[in-house]
């Protein structure tokens, strides 16, 4: 199990996966592994049931998100885009403090999509993760770059070999 927090601080997410009933659930739930991402955060979770590991910031969470079964992330556009595009469950996190509370607008659209749970602020991280667990997730749609190399070629004077005259 992974949980991101981006680049942001968000403690009270680390917090509310540091605490004996979240272990204690995930552990229920079959995890044995947590990889927490604490971002500009100064919490750092504790030992408290899963084999915890975590760390600040690296340049890519390729890995990390390979071998997730379950992704916990805030609710930031680039880390949900990242945890869908790897096919992986994800219960996304609101931080209700960060600029007029736009993410819980983000994860409102992505859960009535099917795409994630979603847990309001950090106090709802326990009572959401079985969710995330069982939900049968819609996959997120691949990005369809055409139209923007059709633009970018327009643009510069760029005549594709397909459209070529000859």
């Amino acid at each position: 199990m992974l949980v991101t927090v981006g680049t942001t601080c968000f403690d009270e997410l680390v917090r509310a996966v540091d605490t004996e009933a979240f272990h204690e659930k995930a552990l229920a739930l079959g995890f044995e592994r947590l990889v927490v991402q604490r971002g500009r955060g100064s919490h750092r979770p504790r030992q408290l049931g899963l084999k915890t590991e975590s760390f600040d910031l690296k340049p890519s969470l390729d890995e990390e998100l390979k071998s997730a079964s379950l992704v916990i992330s805030h609710a930031g556009a680039g880390s949900i885009i990242e945890a869908l595009r790897e096919r992986r469950r994800l219960l996304v996190v609101v931080n209700p403090l960060l600029m007029n509370n736009h993410q819980l607008e983000l994860a409102e659209a992505m859960q009535k999509r099917g795409h994630c749970a979603m847990a309001a602020d950090a106090s709802e991280v326990v009572a959401r993760l079985q969710e995330a667990v069982q939900m049968d997730l819609t996959a997120y749609p691949a990005a369809n770059l055409k139209p923007w190399h059709d633009l970018l070629e327009d643009a510069c004077g760029v005549v594709p070999v397909s459209r070529a005259p000859g």
